[in-house]
């Protein structure tokens, strides 16, 4: 019997190590079977979640768009970095009508931003003028199909301004000015006459009783007689009205000379600048003259034309401009200079204006009636002058030993403005004497002449 009982013993023992392993076993089973189901649900959870992405695409215009003229051209970007760009559509709505100027659609994913040229040609669409709504939609390549709407409203305006010609003489030289005499209609925001790549604006003024606009252009040295001569009128909308202005080009030449420039006059030039200007210390006296011949006439003119920018919309002046009293001309306006030192050529240079020559520290006076614009030093021009004398019009006063105005002052026509002198890039005492259209240079013997100003201006103004 003890035998027996240490039989079931035996027996009983081993069942419970057997039941005991088999529990252990489906525990670690059961938690194998849980994180490996719960790494599926995170894997799969995370594919669609990536799969599905919620982030809405983009959109970007080029430009800020409130009205819409007869042509219209405007660029519209759209991005999506997650699932790519699958269509867009730009549409006009109006009176409950859709007109449909563009839409695109996209057959396989990759488009992560897309650049459109949007193009709007109002009679091609036979939308009317008035309000309308521009709507631009743009969806990605998610399943959930994001999507993000842009709404703007937006005036058609079709219907350029009106532009007509009033002056038909025009006769001109190179280096020159002309007066074009014109109209434009009132919902003209922009007009002026656009000589070559220039536009010179135009200010208002009565053509026998009549309003109209008056445009003062300079011309270029070398002009050309195929370059177009365009009164233009825009409106607020972007539609633009031409009207060609017909010129006849004279002949004329300028001269061409070499100037010797002296060891004194560079070595002198050369310690007055580094004086004032100490990124010059070091450098070789005729190191200086070219940087002042280049890169500083450059600047200077540059601040000449910004400051000329500042003017009045009225006409200030009246009459011939006044020349400098008993005076000689020393260098014309447009000579091509050639500056020669020891037997080299370092620099070029073209000549805006007409130096003459008195006594030394001569009374400078205002050529005519305006403004003053600037009064101090400008680099190679030394002590100036500028005034303004309205429309675009003025004159520059340079290289004075003293200046006898200050900024802002009213000027009449004939008042001291200071004395000559060989300030800034000048080689002795004298004036030089500039007249400016809008900042550009123009020969100033047209504004001297009585006869020129009648035939130019004045007939045409009446």
């Amino acid at each position: 019997s003890s035998r027996g009982l240490k039989k079931d013993f035996e027996c009983s023992m081993v069942y419970h190590i057997i039941e005991s392993g088999a529990n252990h076993m489906g525990k670690s089973n059961s938690k194998l079977i849980y994180i490996l189901l719960l790494l599926l649900i995170l894997t799969v959870a995370g594919a669609v979640f990536f799969y599905l992405e919620w982030e809405d695409p983009q959109i970007a215009l080029s430009e800020d768009i409130e009205m819409i003229p007869a042509h219209s051209k405007f660029t519209a970007t759209f991005r999506d970095m997650k699932s790519g760009i699958r269509s867009y559509r730009v549409v006009l709505l109006q009176d409950k009508q859709e007109y449909i100027v563009a839409e695109e659609d996209f057959l396989h994913r990759g488009n992560f931003e897309k650049t459109a040229d949007i193009e709007i040609v109002a009679s091609n669409l036979k939308i009317k003028d008035g309000p309308a709504q521009l709507q631009i939609r743009v969806i990605d390549f998610s399943p959930l199909k994001n999507s993000t709407s842009l709404i703007k409203d937006v005036t058609i305006d079709s219907v350029p301004p009106k532009v007509g010609l009033v002056s038909t003489s025009h006769y001109i030289n190179p280096g020159g000015s002309c007066l074009v005499i014109y109209t434009a209609s009132d919902d003209a925001a922009t007009n002026g006459v656009r000589f070559g790549e220039t536009l010179f604006p135009g200010y208002k003024t009565r053509i026998n009783g009549e309003p109209s606009y008056a445009s003062y252009i300079a011309v270029p040295l070398e002009v050309d007689s195929n370059t177009l001569m365009t009164v233009v009128a825009r409106d607020k909308a972007g539609n633009e009205s031409l009207a060609p202005v017909v010129y006849h080009l004279r002949n004329h030449s300028f001269r061409s000379d070499k100037v010797n420039v002296s060891k004194n006059f560079m070595n002198g030039k050369a310690t007055q600048f580094q004086s004032m200007d100490t990124s010059l210390t070091g450098k070789s006296p005729l190191e200086v003259f070219v940087y002042l011949n280049e890169t500083l006439r450059e600047a200077n003119n540059q601040k000449i034309y910004e400051l000329c920018g500042k003017t009045e919309d009225k006409r200030l002046w009246n009459g011939a401009f006044l020349r400098m009293k008993n005076a000689a001309n020393m260098a014309r306006f447009g000579d091509k200079r050639t500056y020669v030192f020891e037997g080299k050529d370092v620099g070029k240079s073209i000549h805006r204006g007409i130096d003459l020559a008195s006594v030394r520290h001569a009374t400078i006076q205002a050529a005519n009636s305006g403004k003053v614009l600037f009064a101090g030093d400008i680099g190679i021009y030394g002590n100036t002058v500028i005034i303004d004398h309205g429309q675009g019009l003025a004159s520059l006063y340079a290289h004075l030993s003293s200046i006898a105005v200050q900024e802002g002052q009213d000027i009449a026509r004939g008042a001291v403005i200071g004395k000559s002198g060989a300030t800034g890039f000048a080689g002795g005492d004298h004036l030089h004497f500039s007249i400016l259209i809008h900042g550009i240079f123009v020969d100033p013997i047209e504004w001297w002449d009585a006869h020129w100003i009648h035939d130019n201006v004045e007939l045409k103004l009446k």
